[in-house]
């Protein structure tokens, strides 16, 4: 095993048979470019040399991310003992298992380099380097001469990967994956630029002189709007260095404010509790007497119930006499109505008789009415028109009445008159 140990120390070179373990999309880009390299009788050789060049490239740097990956997976693959005893062979295998030991356990190693680190961790030196041997190198060596394990890095990769974006500010502690990310964007890049022909970066390089006129033209705008936005903004200062005046004021007025606002509140706060104890004290007397008058009524109540209670008794004897008293009526009628009915019949009987008869007398009226109402009209008028002739006499007769009783009193005014006028004459002679 020393000799094993000390042939790995040597590491495998490009041109190895694990050069054949590339990524597949190299190794199908090249297939392809061969292909058309040697369809194309017109190649340079200079243009197959370059293309040959970026090719070896292209392996080297899959080749370096596929160990970085495979040493950052050893770890987990360490433990899925299955798939590598599936995977590799018995020799291999036991070559695995002892090199875990002596990575695990320098202390029991057999090889000249464990002693040394022996002796340094007696020492008192437990660093890194004495938990390290030539071994891992052989390791990689037979890790990577299996492409079945491929997948499985890759899956494995996968998975820390999704870790490594979840943990996020804990990504300090996950330095492997960071430099297999920067190495995986290096070949990226390398890729492009390999890629890329002359032409095409002479056509970028005219792009960026494009850009970058562009550029100077927008600086120099860019200075004339921050020139502006200064003004304005000195102006916007002084507008606001006047708001901030107002404030203040407003400020100082508000305080004012709320200082009144304060001593209103106090005062009605007083005010309130006056007013609180008042009415309490109120509430109390009115209380005592609502408890009093409580009282009163409770004894009311129960003098109404008890004389309630005995009309109550007096109205259901009352009752119950009368219900008595209507069913002997009930039963003395249902005697009695038999009687009655058959005079009832009776008397029907003899009245729709005399209904006949005075129908019959009826009829015998109407056949006398019709000679009796132009008689009677004919006496109505001439009792009329004697009545009309002794009026018209009367009224005659009282007016000649009157007529001949305002002459004489007229004869007589006369009379007097001339009596008054010879007894005035009379005794003007005298005088």
């Amino acid at each position: 095993m020393d000799t094993q140990s000390i042939g790995t120390l040597l590491s495998p070179s490009t041109y190895s048979d694990s050069t054949k373990t590339g990524s597949i999309k190299s190794g199908g880009t090249t297939e392809r470019d061969e292909e058309n390299f040697t369809k194309d009788n017109a190649a340079s050789p200079i243009d197959l040399e370059c293309h040959i060049q970026a090719e070896r490239i292209t392996k080297i740097l899959d080749e370096a991310v596929y160990k970085t990956k495979l040493a950052l997976c050893l770890p987990n693959l360490v433990q899925e003992y299955r798939t590598l005893s599936s995977i590799l062979s018995p020799q291999h295998m036991e070559d695995l298992i002892f090199i875990f030991e002596q990575y695990d356990n320098p202390l029991f190693s057999a090889s000249l380099l464990n002693m040394a680190a022996m002796e340094d961790i007696k020492a008192g030196d437990v660093s890194l380097k004495n938990r390290l041997n030539p071994e891992l190198g052989h390791l990689m060596y037979i890790m990577n001469s299996y492409p079945a394990l491929r997948p499985k890095v890759e899956e494995m990769m996968e998975e820390m990967k999704t870790e490594y974006s979840e943990l996020g500010e804990m990504r300090q502690s996950a330095s492997g994956i960071e430099y297999l990310l920067t190495l995986e964007h290096f070949r990226q890049l390398m890729v492009r630029q390999m890629e890329t022909t002359a032409a095409e970066e002479l056509a970028a390089k005219i792009k960026t002189r494009k850009l970058e006129a562009s550029n100077e033209k927008l600086i120099a705008k860019i200075k004339e709007y921050t020139e502006k936005l200064k003004e304005e903004n000195e102006r916007f200062e002084e507008t606001m260095k006047l708001k901030a005046e107002l404030i203040a004021k407003l400020e100082k007025e508000l305080a004012t404010l709320n200082q009144e606002a304060d001593i209103k509140l106090k005062k009605k706060i007083l005010d309130s509790d006056r007013q609180m104890v008042l009415a309490t004290r109120a509430h109390l007397v009115k209380n005592e007497m609502l408890k009093e008058e409580e009282v009163e009524s409770r004894e009311m109540y129960e003098n109404l119930l008890k004389s309630h209670l005995i009309e109550e008794k007096n109205q259901r004897a009352r009752r119950f006499k009368v219900e008595t008293q209507l069913l002997s009526w009930l039963q003395k009628y249902d005697l009695e109505m038999g009687d009655k009915q058959i005079e009832l019949d009776e008397f029907t009987e003899k009245y729709e008789d005399e209904l006949q008869k005075c129908e019959e007398l009826e009829k015998k009226l109407a056949e006398q009415d019709n000679e009796y109402i132009p008689l009677m009209e004919e006496r109505e008028k001439e009792y009329h028109q004697e009545m009309t002739e002794k009026m018209n006499k009367f009224l005659t007769e009282h007016a000649a009445r009157v007529i001949q009783h305002a002459w004489r009193e007229v004869l007589a005014n006369r009379a007097e008159k001339k009596r008054l006028k010879g007894k005035g004459k009379k005794g003007k002679k005298k005088v």
